[in-house]
């Protein structure tokens, strides 16, 4: 018999499920239910609120959401599959728009 856990208990998706779960935030990414882009040009990370750090670069939140979703252990598998779909949402949606830093001229 298979015992499913409760549906608020979020901690026991398991590391090859963390793709799968990564779905459902993505679609509500990109339909706007999370928002990315503040209204300054900002980006922020929709699944750290309340954190310090509100206010990243395209660069920084795509290191940022990779990090979670990949090397962090004391984040949860929820947070790691939200993160996973916000850098898929990041380099599907965003990249290569305006908000990529551009290349300075003098470097050139």
């Amino acid at each position: 018999m298979d015992v499913q856990p409760p549906p608020d208990e979020e901690s026991e998706i398991s590391e090859s499920e963390i793709d799968d779960y990564s779905q459902k935030p993505y679609l509500k990414l990109q339909t706007g239910h999370y928002k990315v882009k503040k209204v300054n040009g900002t980006l922020r990370c929709p699944f750290c609120s309340g954190k310090k750090k509100q206010d990243y670069k395209y660069k920084e939140l795509m290191a940022h959401a990779s990090g979670v979703s990949k090397g962090s252990v004391s984040r949860s598998a929820k947070q790691k599959a939200n993160h996973l779909a916000l850098a898929k949402y990041l380099e599907t949606e965003l990249a290569g728009g305006d908000h990529a830093e551009p290349i300075p001229p003098d470097s050139q």
